[in-house]
């Protein structure tokens, strides 16, 4: 209107001219409807400022004009006209405005504060990942100037199709100059518009402005965006270089929702639904707090009348499920009308448009699906290209927020491996589209082709490298792609490792040889950190696939028996592994000759098999025959000799000759020192078994010395669920307990009884092991009826799965729970076992084996309670003459037995016996266990009371020989740092 008055003062006609009536009336009929009072006070306002500078002539004919002015307005018929709208302000926002939204108040405080200074243009990026909410939260800012003196304008600017269409919609909505010229440049008239005073202030959004290209590059939409002190344009886009090239240090990144947030939302779109807590939790964690992925559930949930448990066991059933619910369309009011609502096709945008600009990022993206999604080292993604351009594919990578670089790389071979995560969803997304497009099994067949030239060997050494490339490996082979393999006899694939880089023909097709190698390798590493049941089922997959492509008899065939053998061996599946040991012992023998190291090795493991079988003798002999032709082929020091020489020494071990033992094992230990340093595992491994060996020969002070370093040392290096590890804490709770700390045994006895549970299964024997010595410390405490309970339990357990009697651990059973007997008083019942077991022990390990010896003595103190002297003397004494010499006169289970041969001459009557044997029994506990050891305490306090002595009396049964400090400070840490571990 100010161009309007400036003609109207200019020409101030005269009252009378019909001229000036005519163009009266043209002027009036340009103005409508509710337009009349903003006109009105637009006049007002230059009859202010003409009145001051032009006086109060001027001012007067200009009155006299707006009088009539008026009175002509009000006279004019409503018509439609399409020249131009004045309307001061302009709310045009496409997408519906929602009531439900929740959360993001940090985000939009942040808005807020970038969005202050409003004397100034501002640009404002929010970069995000597809469906993370940017358009909401824009959305729920853009509808607090509704109403208001500030235009807010919104552009859909993913392409400039849909950025030509919204600028028509606002010209439509503003009505400027030329705005239904069909020749006219719509998105040029927006600009000129908005850069003019007359657009007042205002708000420009640019939605899903993810293409750089159309932005800065050959579209050059950039240089349309207008610049103007009195607006602002906030924009939201996927790839955070458009951000940053646009809104430079302003830009907002925005993340998935919070716990709290998702549980918000969640609670807000599914009214008044009865969820628990929890369950909106566990929806948001599995979804990882996506607010496009929460809505579509919730969507899904409450038109298929679900609750989020029947959800979540749905979407959890298996990859393919978790695909098709987050492809579920859904109806959403809020997100564009043209958007793809689903999940899996909102993210397709981005795939298909990074496969256009950048096929290695594309390519790198589609490897990173058939990993796993955490933690993926850059090796397995450099894949042949140059560093700028494999740079620059992760930067476009991280730019869309499909994939983040981690803070924990590691170093090896001299150079930092970085690792990147894939977000969760955006795997499942990717393995949909490459799904789609037939394209997952030729990306499968590339990335174990990677693996398979990375992932080379299993070597503690290597661990900082193979454990990064260990879970992604056992990921891929879990895919679907490998599950007929070991079915198959043919190998569709040759390869070509000439030129030492491994090429396959035809590509895009697994191939059966790099998977058997990669399971090898899986195999290797799985056993090494203490994974025998992993191990196992890795190992008899190589095994069936290279057997069918190669051949059972070939040298790669036979060398995977040795990795079925020993997680065999330690799960007690022992007929599997002297199985697969004969056939290795067999196959090489033939293939490689007897002395090859390969079959030396076999020999070694068939060695150690039998020894928990209590086949001892042959374990002696294969176990000998491997260490004899090590020492002589490949020398003393060698890993393997003395590999082997931990064999014999637990065989030995087991054969009761615990001095000798001790010798092999102590050389072992010092070989190892100085061969692999102080910290290696194979080190530490030695020290726990020398520690078991002197535990065994009653040096229990060193043992627990020994035991405690090893223990504390194995937890910092591998933690609490490694398998050796928990070995190694069940035989220090064994040693505890021999040093009467029945307290600190009991607490670590639990702690590993739930390690064992939770991570070895409920019905593995070492559980059982670890609940028969707790029902021993329940003796040693008094509570006789709960350990007998567990003892009957095992018992059940161990002869179903031994089959019957005879094996070692069911009869070290039945001597503990015969002990409990004898304390609960049922002398009878106990006299029956003892005997059975005394009689089975005779034949098995001979007359002279420390534990016959130890039942003899235990069943003659039942004889002594049934009154028959003759009978437990002669055993007692028996006992007692071969424990000296097998054992030691200081040994505390040849003192355990002195003290039963002075209770039986205190039955006797012959009182100064008593004596004499009772003042040596004190003194030589002394020695052996200590003062304040509870046994020396009981033996003390026995002294004058004969008659009374033996129910203090706790004996030695067989409790000791399945398994397995002071250092009061070194156990207390132990139980710390177990604690820690297992929280």
């Amino acid at each position: 209107m100010s161009s309007l008055n400036d003609i109207l003062i200019r020409r101030a006609p005269a009252e009378n001219d019909k001229e000036w009536k005519r163009s009266f009336k043209a002027v009036a009929s340009l103005f409508y409807d509710k337009e009349i009072a903003t006109i009105s006070a637009s006049l007002s306002q230059s009859l202010a400022a003409i009145n001051q500078y032009q006086g109060a002539y001027t001012a007067a004919t200009t009155g006299t004009i707006l009088r009539k002015l008026t009175a002509a307005v009000a006279a004019v018929p409503e018509k439609n006209v399409t020249e131009k709208n004045t309307s001061s302000t302009h709310f045009v926002v496409p997408i519906v405005w929602s009531d439900e939204f929740t959360g993001r108040k940090e985000i939009l405080k942040k808005i807020e504060l970038l969005m202050e200074n409003d004397e100034q243009h501002r640009r404002i990026a929010m970069i995000g990942l597809g469906g993370v909410g940017k358009t909401r939260v824009m959305l729920q800012y853009a509808y607090r100037f509704k109403d208001t003196t500030t235009s807010v304008l919104w552009i859909h600017a993913s392409s400039i199709s849909r950025v030509n269409k919204a600028c028509l919609e606002i010209a439509k909505a503003v009505k400027f100059s030329r705005w239904d010229d069909p020749k006219s440049d719509k998105l040029e008239l927006v600009r000129e518009w908005l850069e003019s005073p007359e657009s007042g202030k205002w708000l420009l959004f640019l939605d899903n402005a993810d293409d750089f290209d159309l932005l800065f590059g050959a579209g050059r939409l950039a240089k349309f965006l207008p610049r103007s002190n009195h607006g602002a344009i906030l924009m939201t886009t996927r790839d955070a270089r458009v951000g940053m090239e646009f809104a430079k240090q302003k830009c907002i990144t925005l993340g998935a929702l919070t716990n709290d947030e998702s549980t918000e939302l969640l609670r807000s779109r599914l009214g008044d639904s009865e969820e628990s807590l929890e369950h909106l939790q566990n929806l948001g964690e599995e979804l990882c707090g996506i607010p496009l992925a929460l809505v579509q559930a919730s969507s899904f949930i409450k038109q298929n009348y679900l609750t989020i448990p029947d959800y979540l066991e749905l979407y959890r059933a298996s990859d393919l499920d978790k695909i098709e619910l987050l492809s579920e369309d859904f109806d959403d009011e809020i997100r564009d009308s043209e958007s793809r609502n689903p999940v899996a096709t909102t993210w397709s945008v981005s795939f298909d448009y990074i496969r256009k600009r950048d096929p290695l990022a594309a390519e790198m993206l589609s490897i990173m699906s058939t990993l796993d999604s955490q933690a993926i080292p850059e090796s397995l993604l450099n894949f042949g290209s140059n560093k700028i351009k494999f740079q620059k594919a992760l930067v476009t990578l991280q730019a869309f927020a499909l994939v983040s670089a981690r803070s924990d790389g590691f170093s090896w071979e001299g150079r930092k491996e970085r690792l990147f995560d894939l977000h969760r969803l955006v795997r499942l997304a990717m393995r949909s589209w490459l799904n789609h497009h037939e394209e997952l099994e030729s990306h499968t067949a590339k990335a174990l082709s990677i693996m398979a030239q990375r992932f080379t060997d299993g070597d503690w050494e290597t661990r900082g490298k193979w454990s990064s490339y260990l879970p992604h490996a056992a990921v891929l082979l879990a895919s679907e792609h490998f599950e007929a393999l070991d079915d198959s006899y043919n190998d569709p694939v040759s390869h070509d490792n000439e030129s030492g880089t491994l090429n396959h023909r035809p590509e895009g097709i697994v191939c059966q040889i790099c998977a058997a190698s990669l399971l090898t390798i899986l195999a290797t590493c799985h056993y090494t950190i203490g994974k025998p049941s992993l191990s196992l089922n890795e190992a008899e997959k190589a095994y069936r696939i290279r057997r069918n492509l190669l051949g059972e008899n070939h040298v790669d065939t036979l060398a995977v028996l040795d990795l079925i053998a020993k997680p065999a061996k330690d799960l007690y599946l022992f007929d599997r592994a002297v199985e697969v040991c004969q056939l290795a012992i067999k196959g090489k023998t033939d293939t490689l000759g007897p002395d090859h190291p390969s079959t030396l090795r076999s020999y070694a493991y068939l060695g150690i098999t039998y020894r928990p079988m209590g086949r001892l003798h042959e374990a002696k002999k294969y176990g000998t025959h491997a260490l004899e032709h090590r020492r002589k082929h490949l020398g003393k020091d060698h890993p393997d000799t003395l590999i082997s020489m931990g064999y014999v020494a637990t065989v030995t071990r087991a054969l009761g000759d615990y001095p000798a033992a001790i010798k092999i094992e102590t050389e072992k230990f010092d070989a190892w020192t100085k061969l692999q340093g102080p910290s290696h595992p194979v080190r530490l491994e030695a020290m726990a078994e020398l520690a078991w060996a002197h535990a065994c020969q009653g040096n229990y002070n060193q043992a627990a010395q020994l035991m405690s370093h090893s223990v504390n040392a194995q937890l910092e290096l591998h933690g609490s669920k490694h398998f050796f590890t928990m070995w190694s804490m069940a035989n220090m709770a064994v040693i505890l307990g021999m040093q009467g700390k029945y307290a600190e045994a009991e607490e670590l006895c639990e702690r590993v009884l739930e390690l064992r549970t939770k991570y070895m299964g409920v019905s593995h024997p070492f559980r059982y092991v670890s609940k028969l010595y707790l029902a021993w410390l329940y003796n040693e405490t008094g509570r006789y009826q709960e350990a007998e309970a567990i003892e009957r339990e095992v018992l059940v357990f161990q002869q179903g799965f031994y089959g019957g009697k005879g094996n070692h651990d069911v009869l070290l059973t039945e001597s503990q729970l015969a002990s409990t007997l004898t304390y609960l008083g049922n002398h009878e019942e106990a006299n029956k076992i003892k005997s059975d077991v005394l009689e089975i022990r005779m034949k098995s390990t001979g007359a002279r084996h420390p534990v016959t010896l130890r039942c003899k003595s235990t069943l003659g103190l039942t004889c002594m309670h049934l009154g028959e002297f003759a009978t437990s003397e002669s055993l007692l004494v028996d006992a007692w003459e071969n424990q000296k010499e097998v054992l030691g006169e200081g040994h505390p289970e040849t003192i355990t037995t002195v003290h039963r041969i002075a209770g039986l001459r205190e039955r006797q009557g012959r009182h100064e016996e008593a004596q004499k044997l009772c003042e040596i029994v004190v003194e030589a506990s002394v020695r052996a266990l200590g003062e304040m050891h509870p046994r020396t305490r009981a033996r003390v306090a026995d002294l004058g009371r004969f008659d009374e002595f033996l129910k203090h009396e706790n004996v030695f049964d067989d409790k000791f020989q399945v398994e397995g400090p002071d250092p009061t400070e070194a156990v207390n840490r132990l139980l710390a740092v177990v604690g820690i571990s297992d929280s």
